[in-house]
């Protein structure tokens, strides 16, 4: 199954095949932007707010990746099974939508796309919006691939290996040149990373034709061939990354979770500027 699809694809698909769409949902941490949570969405939508439920809390980094027993719960509980055809989109065109696909696949789950260019791209097409879906409760059988996502000790072993680190991040924060948004968090980037800036990834809110995406890559001096970890601020944007990446055939792809809230708080990880 390919990952993105688009809103004519998608409207066609709905009138003939029984889709689930889910809406991701977070304000922008950088800009402080609200995501317009109260906004009409997609035929049949639900929500995954990864401000909200979608995330786990307790570890003390925001948008940290829940439990497959917290996140089977949650999907069960907004009308997903394991089963689904899912179709996962956003307000800003391509943002939270490829955390939350990544996300999805990390717990196995076999069919799960992209809207390209989400809501944005939906409406400009001029097909209908309406109220979000009524709940229906069902239940959700995980199957965890746990390749999806690494922790620090994966990272820090990448830095002495072939394994590549790419930073979402602006270069003004991948060089240091401004602070971080979050309180107590280092400027800079992790030794030997190579910078990758999601935005320059996207044209109005879609993907770029692979053909751009792989020039963007070789620029960045990013060999697809070889083992890499995506990273960004908290584990979102790194996901757009890793989604292009895979889009120009490059595999064995990890997204580095806590990212930067949490190596550049941790005064024992080495930061480079």
């Amino acid at each position: 199954m390919s990952i993105l699809i688009n809103a004519s694809q998608l409207s066609s698909e709905l009138q003939s095949a029984p889709l689930t769409l889910v809406r991701a949902v977070m304000d922008d941490p950088v800009s402080k932007q609200a995501d317009n949570r109260e906004g009409l969405v997609l035929p049949n939508s639900v929500d995954i707010d990864l401000d909200g439920q979608g995330s786990d809390h307790t570890t003390g980094f925001p948008h940290s990746m829940p439990s497959a027993h917290d996140f089977s719960l949650l999907l069960g509980e907004v009308g997903i099974t394991h089963n689904s055809d899912v179709v996962v989109y956003d307000t800003r065109g391509i943002y939270s939508a490829a955390r939350v696909w990544w996300m999805l696949k990390a717990m196995g789950h076999k069919k799960v796309r992209i809207l390209d260019g989400g809501q944005p791209a939906w409406e400009l097409s001029g097909f209908p919006v309406g109220e979000a879906q009524p709940l229906t409760h069902l239940h959700y059988q995980a199957a965890p691939e746990p390749n999806w996502f690494v922790n620090s000790s994966a990272v820090l072993h990448a830095l002495d290996s072939q394994t590549q680190l790419l930073d979402a991040r602006s270069e003004a924060r991948f060089s240091g040149e401004v602070e971080e948004p979050r309180q107590g968090v280092r400027s800079g980037h992790m030794p030997g990373a190579f910078n990758v800036p999601f935005a320059q990834l996207l044209d109005q809110g879609r993907f770029k034709r692979v053909e751009a995406l792989q020039q963007i890559f070789d620029e960045a001096k990013v060999d697809l061939s070889l083992p890499m970890i995506c990273t960004c601020g908290s584990g979102v944007t790194a996901c757009i990354v890793g989604v292009a990446a895979i889009l120009c055939g490059a595999s064995h792809i990890a997204v580095y979770d806590g990212s930067w809230s949490e190596w550049g708080a941790n005064q024992a990880f080495p930061v480079v500027k």
